[in-house]
C-alpha cells in the first residue's frame, strides 16, 4: 500500500458529527488546515452542511487548504418504506456533489432514525425486506454519478453485529466500507469481516477501539455516545481493533482505495491550538508510517 496516495481523513477526528447532541463542533477552517499539516490531502466530506453544499464553493474551499475530496459518509434512513422517497432525494443531493468535485465514494450508513446513534432495534425479516430494493436503489443512483455506494457498518444503525453484516455481505452484492472500529462495537472481528468481504472492500475507516467499552454498549450498561466521550476510541495500535494485522490483510488483496483515519471523539470545549484531536492523528499517522 501507498500511504502517501491512500491517506485521508475525516472531520470526526476533530469531533464534528451529525448526531444530536454531540459536542462542541470546532470550525470548518481549522479542521482543514490541521488535516494539511498533518500531511493529509484527502478527505471526506463531513456532516451535511459542515462544508459547502454548493459544489463551486465547496472546490474553492477545498482548494484553498490543498485539499481533495474523497467521498462523504451518507446517513439516510432506508429500512422504513416511508422514508424512501425522501432518503433517494437526499442521496442524489449528495451524488451530485460529490461527482462534480471527482470524489469516488458515497459511504452510506443507515441509521435507525437521524441523528441517533445510541437506539436501534435489530435486524427484522420486515427491515431486510426493504433493504432488498432499498440498498440496490441507492447503489444504482451512486452509479448513475459515476460514483461506488460502499455500505458503512456503524453503531446504532441497521448494520451494526456481525449477524448484520452476514446478511449483508451473504444476501446481497454490495460493497463494503470496512470501518475497524464500528465492528468492535457491534462485538465483531474487524480482520474476520475483511476476510468474509475480500475485494468487496472498497472503502476503509481506520479507527482503533477499546474492546472493553464496546462491550458496555452491546451488553445495554452504557450508550454509544457516552463511550465515545470517554474515549473508546483509540490512536491506531493502542486499542483492540487488530489494524496492524487487517491492514496487512488488505495488502495481500491489493487494496487500492482509501485509508481514511477517523478517531471520533467528542469535545466539550474548543482546545488550545496544536492541542486536542490533532495529537491523536498525529500518533495514528505515525503508527501507520511504522507498520505499512
Amino acid at each position: 500500500m501507498d500511504l502517501s496516495k491512500q491517506l485521508a481523513g475525516a472531520p470526526i477526528s476533530w469531533g464534528v458529527c451529525e448526531a444530536n447532541g454531540w459536542g462542541y463542533q470546532l470550525s470548518s477552517e481549522r479542521v482543514l488546515t490541521e488535516m494539511r499539516e498533518c500531511g493529509i490531502t484527502a478527505t471526506e466530506l463531513g456532516p451535511d452542511g459542515y462544508l459547502p453544499q454548493n459544489a463551486s464553493e465547496l472546490a474553492s474551499v477545498l482548494r484553498s487548504h490543498d485539499l481533495s475530496l474523497c467521498g462523504a459518509f451518507v446517513p439516510i434512513v432506508l429500512h422504513k418504506p416511508d422514508r424512501l422517497a425522501a432518503s433517494y432525494e437526499r442521496a442524489k443531493r449528495q451524488a451530485d456533489v460529490l461527482a462534480q468535485l471527482n470524489a469516488e465514494n458515497f459511504v452510506l450508513a443507515t441509521p435507525a432514525e437521524d441523528g441517533d446513534y445510541d437506539n436501534r432495534d435489530a435486524m427484522s425479516e420486515e427491515a431486510k425486506a426493504v433493504f432488498a430494493e432499498s440498498l440496490p436503489a441507492i447503489a444504482e443512483i451512486a452509479k448513475s454519478f459515476g460514483l461506488q455506494m460502499v455500505v458503512h457498518p456503524h453503531a446504532g444503525t441497521m448494520f451494526e453485529t456481525p449477524a448484520d453484516l452476514e446478511f449483508l455481505l451473504g444476501e446481497t452484492d454490495v460493497n463494503l466500507c470496512l470501518d475497524t472500529g464500528h465492528v468492535v462495537v457491534g462485538g465483531g472481528s474487524p480482520l474476520d469481516i475483511a476476510r468474509k468481504a475480500g475485494t468487496r472492500v472498497k472503502h476503509v475507516h481506520l479507527k482503533d477501539c477499546d474492546a472493553k467499552a464496546a462491550a458496555r454498549i452491546q451488553n445495554k450498561t452504557s450508550t454509544y455516545s457516552a463511550e465515545v466521550k470517554a474515549g473508546m476510541y483509540k490512536p491506531l495500535g493502542q486499542g483492540d481493533a487488530q489494524i496492524a494485522e487487517v491492514l496487512k490483510y488488505l495488502d495481500s488483496i491489493n487494496y487500492s482505495g482509501k485509508l481514511v483515519l477517523e478517531q471520533d471523539v467528542m469535545l466539550a470545549v474548543e482546545p488550545q491550538l496544536g492541542e486536542g484531536p490533532i495529537e491523536a492523528v498525529r500518533q495514528s499517522i505515525a503508527f501507520l508510517k511504522s507498520t505499512i
